[in-house]
């Protein structure tokens, strides 16, 4: 086991030795060796003893909690297992200069649009390649950041127009929407995304690296700007998941529910989802690291470059 999802409401989490105690009302405890989880996932309100946060930090555990409804009240607590304040440095002097980040931001789009490419097959698909190869050429030779988002837009596009071509057209699916998410594909969008955001973040604090210093996405607020650079290549992997679920029949409009003036995944598909989620998680959570890791051997590098920084008198 990994990663332990809480999906009920009225829980109480708490610690006894290395063991997570999950008490329910009308339900025996329940015990999870700590050791074993990777993070906790909570993705409603519980009761937490504030001496669990610590007990995960000293046992390298994450303590996430995604509210879907109101994204902005998520938090994660990370714990941080390589805190490298050099490389950290090295990545603010990287990311400060626009000459230094583009390149970076630059491979990571390219990245992005060569994976999309690779999802796409058959004649039905070929005006789409077509459009992202001209793109990614547009992307290699754009002068600044502005460009390089336009050229990106207008490749994303191009992509969600082809996965809405793929969807049953009753889920009411016609563009990427997020808050609050109008239909089923948008509400799974965005529930996964924000899972996959989560582990972005741990896999950028575990290679040193500061997740709000971006390349690719600018420093904004309540924005972890670098996690959000590693989950791009992904973003066309996760959406040609979520488009298969719906076409494949794993989930349907029936696993969802108009709440609030949005579209929610309901219990019964939540228990559904996670499984699917889980299962996929390792393969996700591989690349993410890869990337992380590859940027973390990029800001290395150029460490050198820079002039070392002297003590103040």
């Amino acid at each position: 086991m990994s990663t332990l999802i809480i999906d009920q409401r009225n829980v109480s989490l708490d610690y006894e030795g290395d063991c997570l105690l999950i008490r329910q009302p009308d339900h025996p405890p329940r015990s999870v060796p700590l050791p074993r989880l990777q993070r906790i996932l909570c993705m409603h309100s519980v009761n937490v003893a504030t001496r669990l946060i610590g007990h995960c930090q000293r046992l390298g555990v994450d303590f996430i909690v995604i509210n879907a409804r109101h994204s902005a009240h998520s938090f994660a607590v990370h714990a941080n297992h390589l805190r490298q304040a050099q490389r950290r440095v090295g990545q603010y002097r990287l990311t400060s200069e626009p000459e230094l980040a583009l390149p970076v931001a630059q491979r990571l789009v390219r990245h992005k649009l060569a994976v999309a490419r690779r999802l796409l097959e058959g004649a039905d698909s070929q005006a789409v390649r077509e459009e992202l190869i001209r793109q990614s050429r547009a992307v290699q030779a754009c002068a600044d950041a502005e460009a390089l988002r336009g050229h990106e837009g207008v490749a994303q596009r191009r992509l969600f127009e082809h996965w809405r071509q793929c969807l049953p057209a009753e889920l009411g699916f016609t563009s990427r929407q997020r808050r609050p998410p109008p239909d089923p594909v948008n509400a799974l969008l965005s529930l996964t995304f924000t899972l996959i955001h989560e582990e972005a973040v741990r896999q950028c604090l575990q290679h040193g690296l500061d997740p709000w210093l971006g390349f690719y996405h600018q420093l904004a607020a309540g924005r972890m700007s670098l996690a959000c650079d590693l989950m791009e290549p992904l973003r066309p992997l996760v959406e040609a998941w979520v488009v298969r679920l719906f076409v494949e029949g794993e989930l349907d409009r029936r696993h969802f529910a108009q709440r609030d003036g949005g579209c929610l995944l309901g219990k019964v598909g939540r228990e559904l989802y996670y499984g699917l989620w889980h299962a996929q998680l390792p393969a996700w959570s591989r690349r993410l690291g890869r990337y992380a890791a590859l940027l973390a051997r990029h800001v290395d590098s150029q460490a050198s470059n820079f002039p070392a920084l002297q003590p103040q008198e």
